[in-house]
């Protein structure tokens, strides 16, 4: 097992709820023993891009058919344009939201701002003819909860199962290939885009990147079904990913050694840093606040008096049985030094 949480006195938790309710000081566990071995203090001489495109090409070999998962967002877009730009072949787009929840088309009530005014403009300037582009509502499959695999396996209890993000969309995420790939035999990737580096930095002590279990059980988990399998771009313990992250990481610290007062938010300034988009974000979506309902998912406070509804809030109890629904928990690794 590849993902877990521990404590000092080393005893195993399986789901980040049972980490909460143990009111212990835990770890995520992410292949502590691989990234141990990765020579964290030596910056690769290639650049960032020339590490993307090695990530994509890798990724292309390695399974028959690939998926990116394209939010809008400025790691799946550079995901995008590192296929596209090095003539890298992607089989399918996937498009997912909330999109019938929304009043009119463009708003940003669920979370879909970022798909009507990053996502269709840039697939439309693309030449992309042999790409599939699927658009999915999977708000369609709530008219009944149980199409969903972990509803019919643990009931009530669905959210201690589906990772550290708790809204109902994740459930569509674990039963992936049944919604959209239930005829597709070929080994596949489906690419997610939310794990670049996490950095701390402090000066006058030595800097290091640790993971954060956000970033690897957000959409249902670490989910896998038959031939389908999801692979984190950024973080990963294939050294094209750790490539990646070493990358990024000395990229970042040394920006910060130099103090630099740019007078914009952090996360503008990380952005710029790690990608240069030839197709920059014309719209940011806020995040989500609570991690027990998504922005994506704001839809569900007006579901009132549906069997969808009912299974919300039989989850917020199962959550509140462990911790408070209201909380982002989250849980890091094990430090990696880089100097």
């Amino acid at each position: 097992m590849n993902f877990f949480y521990y404590d000092f006195e080393k005893n195993v938790y399986h789901t980040q709820l049972d980490a909460v309710a143990s009111g212990k000081k835990c770890w995520f566990y992410f292949f502590d023993k691989e990234m141990a071995s990765v020579p964290w203090k030596i910056e690769p001489s290639q650049t960032l891009d020339q590490l993307y495109k090695a990530r994509a090409e890798y990724i292309r070999d390695t399974y028959k058919y690939v998926i990116l998962c394209y939010s809008g967002g400025h790691d799946s877009t550079n995901i995008l344009e590192t296929f596209y730009y090095n003539n890298i072949h992607i089989d399918e787009i996937l498009v997912v939201g909330a999109l019938s929840q929304d009043s009119f088309k463009g708003s940003d009530e669920n979370h879909n701002g970022e798909l009507y005014k990053n996502v269709f403009p840039t697939l439309n300037k693309l030449n992309l003819p042999n790409t599939k582009i699927t658009v999915v509502d999977y708000t369609t499959w709530f008219n009944d909860p149980n199409n969903f695999t972990t509803i019919q396996q643990y009931g009530n209890e669905w959210t201690k199962q589906v990772g550290g993000f708790r809204s109902v969309h994740t459930l569509f995420w674990r039963d992936l290939k049944k919604f959209i790939g239930h005829s597709n035999s070929k080994e596949t990737a489906y690419i997610m885009g939310t794990d670049k580096v996490h950095l701390v930095y402090e000066p006058d002590q030595p800097s290091f990147v640790h993971f954060s279990d956000l970033s690897f059980l957000d959409y249902g988990s670490n989910y896998e079904d038959e031939n389908f399998r999801r692979v984190n771009f950024y973080s990963d313990v294939h050294p094209t990913a750790t490539d990646i992250t070493r990358k990024q990481a000395h990229v970042v610290n040394k920006f910060k050694k130099l103090n630099l007062e740019t007078g914009r938010p952090w996360t503008d300034v990380l952005n710029k840093l790690l990608y240069d988009l030839r197709h920059p974000l014309v719209y940011m979506s806020p995040k989500s606040i609570y991690t027990s309902i998504s922005a994506r998912d704001m839809y569900m406070i007006n579901s009132k008096n549906t069997e969808m509804y009912s299974m919300f809030l039989e989850g917020i109890k199962t959550i509140t049985k462990y911790g408070s629904a209201k909380e982002k928990y989250y849980f890091y690794t094990r430090p990696y030094y880089i100097e």
